[in-house]
């Protein structure tokens, strides 16, 4: 018995010892203006993966962490990130920080341009920064009006099976969608399926215009769009928004946020429906109007579900795991059609990171995705019942990725990747053997160099190799100038993009048209040139941007003969890919934002775009000349509650299509949201939105099937609320 009283006090002396040898950090991170708690902070140790998130108290505590010295950084977005060497001792060391708020989005972090982490207004691709203010207090819908609400340079061409994005006059098969920086993938109608993205779930947008980065891909000609999701780092975060609308608009996210130790999960759940609706009772039938059950937008339901998993195996080591399921039905009247449509799509993924020291790593991504689409029968037909499937097509994609970032000096980074992408689609029906693939694999090196105190550079090649298209090898370059308030920005790149499996085989029909694929397609290949000012200090920020991007070989669709046997298929016109010989988009963009004082803030921009076929002098199809957004909040914070109050304003004229014979109208959309933020809850915040869309009540009214500028129901009301536990 003896013997286990002296080890068990044994024991215990040794676990006091142990814990005496630790020290703890702990303290509190406030608003300076108001000494408003910040839930939600980061606090964590430069060039470690060691950190923590204050909770809704901006109460924060790192433990167990050996005694010595320490490089300590407090971030939250909108608001001057603070670093400061410590000293920690045994014991509990206590450090409070009181937050500035950033006069301009300018001290935002970006990684995108580069991969490496830069502030917006010293980084040297230009990058043009959606934070989480402007998402909150955009209140959208769906990812399309999002973008359109805080963006002049983004349009979205509606259809009613999704709307197709452009970027500076070019459209969605030039633009590179990335979550979290990793490949969106699964495309509708062939743009890309973006009801996946639920605003809620954003934490901020960045987005490179051009071939202006060769970190992702050399097809992302028209530019890059990286959507950063949230993830807390709070020990328990757990969050419920829901938003509803009229024409029974419905959406509501869930979030959990896990940080036990080593271990982060985080999982989310997102549900979404709308009875949708009619622009107009009437439809083109054969150059006549006839009455139409046909809908704008018709009724849906979509699911989604995602999670992943991070173990942090050391300091330096930290490996992640996740998968995602999403699944959309839309359902059509049975009137006039007997099926609707389905959608899922499947992701999975996996990769780590390992710290080779303070500032250099090396990184190792794979993600796969398998993208759906079917018909969903509403009745019985031939050998089908009521809410039989049909599968139209299955797109597969893997892509695995390799990064090595070396931190040379303080004024030279080298980044060296590999990255290698599988494409498959499956479609008895739609393609020419039935099924079809293509790989490319892609070797980049870049070099980020300080040449002189203002003066920066980034240079590099991506090197391509298609199995079907030979190779090419796309270089690029940006300058960046700092002169008292001014940053002057240069870029030139070259593009290069294949073309897709559907461009090539995928054959399909739509109200009497026949689209058709080209076996004979050439590759499109780009140079994009751009050069800007922005002017910044501590009122105000502004930018204007001329840039070109040359387009050789440019895939578009053009009408061929009928054939004989068209007339007995109801088919009315042929329309089969080709290469245009040369193609340009240039233009000019100009952001502004300013604060006026007494809470007052006013933003916006201006977009001008001019698309066309260089070789017969046409515009390009779905573009308009001038776009524009103009933004003027009111922001007041006390102790316990903040209120935000937003009036967003979209312009645009009227979009070119057979060139100018069939346009789209032109429109001005206004919205008004109002965000109320509920802090005395204890470890609980409450939010409420409440606003309404389309103030003046526009609604583009032509009959179904013309071309529509935008598909706004017309003045709607809308609510929102938010419930956020974390501790």
């Amino acid at each position: 018995m003896q013997k286990i009283y002296v080890v068990a006090i044994m024991l215990l002396i040794s676990v006091t010892f142990v814990n005496a040898q630790n020290a703890v950090l702990k303290g509190v991170v406030t608003q300076k203006s108001n000494q408003q708690a910040m839930p939600g902070a980061s606090v964590y140790f430069s060039g470690t993966t060691t950190g923590t998130a204050t909770n809704n108290k901006g109460e924060y505590k790192i433990k167990n962490l050996k005694p010595g010295d320490y490089d300590l950084v407090v971030s939250f977005s909108g608001y001057s990130r603070q670093k400061q060497k410590i000293t920690l001792k045994e014991g509990i060391n206590v450090l409070n920080f009181a937050m500035v708020e950033s006069k301009s989005q300018l001290g935002e972090i970006v990684v995108t341009g580069t991969g490496t982490a830069h502030h917006l207004k010293t980084a040297p691709v230009q990058t043009e920064l959606i934070g989480k203010k402007a998402i909150a207090s955009s209140g959208a819908s769906d990812f399309n009006e999002l973008m359109m609400s805080v963006s002049p340079s983004f349009d979205f061409n509606p259809g009613t099976m999704g709307g197709m994005m452009t970027i500076n006059g070019l459209g969605n098969d030039f633009i590179l969608v990335l979550v979290d920086g990793k490949r969106m993938y699964g495309d509708v109608g062939g743009n890309t399926d973006l009801n996946r993205i639920n605003p809620d779930d954003v934490e901020r947008i960045e987005v490179l215009k051009g071939a202006s980065s060769l970190l992702y891909g050399s097809d992302a000609i028209a530019g890059v769009v990286n959507i950063i999701t949230k993830k807390s780092k709070q020990k328990v975060n757990i969050s419920n928004t829901s938003r509803i609308r009229e024409h029974r608009t419905y959406q509501q996210s869930n979030a959990i946020d896990l940080n036990l130790g080593k271990f982060s999960w985080n999982g989310n759940f997102n549900h979404k429906r709308s009875d949708g609706w009619k622009l107009s009772p009437f439809e083109i039938d054969d150059d006549e109007l006839v009455e139409t059950d046909k809908r704008a937008q018709y009724e849906y339901n979509d699911f989604t579900f995602a999670q992943t998993l991070k173990f942090r195996a050391t300091k330096r080591l930290e490996m992640y795991a996740g998968n995602s399921f999403f699944k959309k039905h839309v359902k059509r009247p049975t009137s006039i059609y007997k099926y609707g449509y389905f959608y899922t799509d499947k992701s999975f993924e996996v990769g780590a990171k390992y710290l080779l020291n303070k500032k250099d790593y090396v990184s190792v991504d794979y993600n796969f995705d398998q993208y759906r689409y079917y018909y969903r029968y509403n009745q019985d037909y031939k050998t089908f019942t009521k809410s039989d499937k049909e599968i139209q097509n299955d797109q597969r994609m893997s892509n695995f990725r390799m990064k090595y970032v070396n931190v040379i000096s303080k004024n030279n980074t080298l980044t060296l990747g590999a990255d290698y992408l599988k494409e498959k689609m499956v479609s008895e029906d739609r393609l020419v053997n039935g099924k079809a693939d293509a790989k490319t694999i892609a070797l980049y090196a870049q070099e980020e160099i300080k040449l002189l105190e203002k003066l920066q550079l980034v240079a590099g090649t991506r090197y391509v190799k298609h199995n079907e298209f030979g190779s090419a090898f796309t270089p690029k370059v940006s300058l960046l100038y700092k002169l008292n308030h001014f940053n002057f920005r240069g870029t030139y790149g070259f593009g290069f993009k294949a073309p897709t499996v559907k461009e090539l085989y995928y054959a399909y029909e739509k109200r009497g048209n026949l689209y058709l694929g080209n076996e004979d397609l050439d590759p499109q290949k780009s140079r994009y040139s751009s050069l800007g000012v922005e002017f910044h200090n501590d009122f105000l920020s502004a930018s204007i941007t001329g840039y070109i991007n040359k387009v050789d070989d440019l895939i578009a669709y053009e009408t061929v003969d009928l054939l004989p046997e068209d007339k007995e298929n109801k088919i009315k016109r042929r329309r089969k890919h080709y290469n245009v010989d040369e193609s340009k988009s240039q233009g000019i963009d100009f952001l502004l934002n300013a604060k006026l004082g007494a809470g007052f803030t006013l933003g916006g921009g201006y977009s001008y775009v001019n698309a066309k076929d260089e070789t017969t002098g046409e515009k390009l199809d779905g573009v308009a000349e001038n776009y524009g957004n103009v933004r003027l909040a009111y922001d007041r914070s006390w102790k316990n509650y903040s209120f935000n109050a937003t009036i967003l304003g979209r312009i645009q004229d009227e979009k070119s299509y057979d060139n100018g014979e069939d346009n789209a109208k032109g429109y001005d959309l206004w919205k008004l949201t109002t965000n109320h933020k509920f802090l005395n809850f204890g470890s609980f915040i409450l939010e409420a939105q409440l606003g309404v869309d389309n103030i003046f009540d526009y609604v583009d009214d032509s009959p179904y099937g013309s071309h529509y500028g935008t598909i706004n129901p017309g003045r709607t009301f809308f609510a929102g609320i938010k419930i956020n536990f974390a501790k």
